[in-house]
């Protein structure tokens, strides 16, 4: 994740994530604490648009309205080929929802994380391993 730089032009950070063939992609995040509503979610498109990024992230401190979730819907999905999964182009996540039920951004990991968890990962194959004779079957 990265600050933001100057005058913001409605964004408020940016993360990045690796796609092949394509480097880097970029997700904008946009963080309103006021009264919100769709047009906001077409600003935010407008705005993931002109940053070329391939996703939008809005944080808001209030519930969205449901036109927000509709308008945000019909901004289609971007598919990671690596992941082999969709993603919402726009997502709306609440501060209540990130505080109380701990839910997270539905992104692309970064290379980083990959890493990370794939060295985890082999260290605890490593550990199993040497701790085999240790193992009691029956």
């Amino acid at each position: 994740m990265n600050q933001k730089k100057g005058a913001d032009r409605g964004i408020d950070g940016f993360a990045f994530f690796l796609e092949e063939g394509q480097g880097h992609r970029k997700i904008v995040l946009q963080v309103k604490s006021g009264k919100v509503s769709s047009r906001d979610i077409r600003d935010l498109y407008g705005t993931m648009t002109r940053e070329k990024a391939a996703m939008a992230i809005f944080i808001t401190l209030k519930t969205p309205t449901s036109e927000m979730v509709t308008e945000a819907n019909t901004c289609g999905f971007y598919q990671h080929k690596v992941m082999g999964r969709n993603y919402p182009c726009i997502q709306i996540i609440t501060i209540k929802e990130i505080l109380e039920q701990g839910k997270t951004l539905d992104i692309p990991l970064s290379l980083e994380v990959l890493k990370s968890a794939e060295k985890q990962a082999n260290s605890k194959q490593l550990d199993l391993f040497n701790n085999i004779d240790n193992v009691e079957v029956g």
